[in-house]
């Protein structure tokens, strides 16, 4: 009878398990992650890197010094919560332990970190920033600097992207961190386009022979017709009100200027250094080779728990 007693016991302790486990899995879905890595092989390096890419993660914190998107930025962080079953901070916050544990050489944010341009967003990122151990590269989406319903207007370049400051470490609409046999090249995101005067700083790099990352935030459409990333964009942002792509950049999809059509011929030039480019925006994941020599890398939303560990090789 002892021994049946004992028996029973032992069984329902083993039975147990599975469900604590499946308890502690759901506690750490607020902030658990989605993590993927990747491989890069780049002619004309010696050296081995360690990248770390986010995109995405559209925090929306807000407080009294912008009272009037309080509401906004609440609805905002409602429905991404809502969304992916995470909160977005909590997400961000592990986003950037993975990162140092990663030993990355590199962090690479590509765009909308923030939702808008929010003292509190701006703060809260800046203080994650100071746990990094390693440099980062920050470069604007198009809901960075956003602010209300100031959207790529100039007084949203005049007013709140100095805010940004804090995050990029420029006033420059580009960023770019070099090490000894590679360079990684950011441009900011003005509305589906490049800035001019990031385009001219950027051209001798795109010409150069030193190779070249580049990282924008808007995916750049592959020269193969109807791509696998072409459709799959499509299929989850559907198409403009013309027939076209709405979410990446290229002839078919949301057109260039002629400042930004320079930056694509260096980027597609057959002698071109550039060995990959990294993107978000979209919100899914997405491998796939621009031409005959470079591959883009695409992370999926941040606020998801998306993001890229990729190991950079010769």
């Amino acid at each position: 009878m002892r021994n049946n007693k004992r028996l029973i016991q032992t069984l329902a302790v083993i039975c147990m398990i599975p469900c604590l486990w499946a308890l502690a899995k759901k506690g750490d879905e607020s902030g658990s992650l989605r993590i993927r890595e990747e491989r890069l092989s780049i002619a004309g390096i010696h050296n081995e890197y360690e990248l770390f890419l986010i995109a995405d993660t559209h925090i929306s914190l807000c407080d009294e010094r912008d009272d009037g998107l309080i509401e906004k930025a609440d609805r905002r962080r409602e429905a991404f919560r809502q969304e992916s079953g995470k909160t977005a901070t909590q997400t961000f916050q592990n986003l950037v332990t993975e990162a140092n544990e990663s030993g990355a050489d590199l962090t690479v944010f590509a765009g909308d970190i923030i939702d808008s341009a929010m003292y509190a967003s701006i703060e809260f990122v800046q203080k994650q920033f100071s746990r990094l151990r390693m440099p980062c590269l920050y470069i604007l989406g198009n809901h960075d600097y956003e602010y209300g319903r100031e959207y790529f207007s100039r007084k949203a370049r005049r007013k709140y992207f100095p805010r940004l400051e804090a995050l990029t470490g420029t006033k420059e609409q580009y960023v770019m961190y070099e090490f000894e046999d590679l360079i990684v090249a950011g441009i900011n995101d003005r509305n589906n386009q490049f800035p001019k005067s990031a385009v001219e700083a950027l051209l001798p790099v795109l010409k150069g022979k030193k190779p070249v990352i580049l990282v924008t935030h808007v995916p750049l459409l592959p020269l193969e017709e109807n791509s696998k990333l072409e459709q799959q964009a499509n299929d989850v942002w559907g198409l403009s009100p013309e027939g076209r792509c709405r979410v990446l950049l290229g002839e078919n999809a949301c057109s260039p200027d002629a400042v930004t059509q320079k930056l694509l011929n260096a980027v597609f030039a057959k002698d071109s250094p550039v060995a990959a480019v990294f993107a978000g925006h979209i919100h899914f994941y997405n491998r796939e080779l621009l031409n005959d020599s470079a591959v883009q890398l695409v992370t999926g939303a941040g606020y998801y728990g998306d993001g890229l560990r990729i190991h950079v090789t010769p």
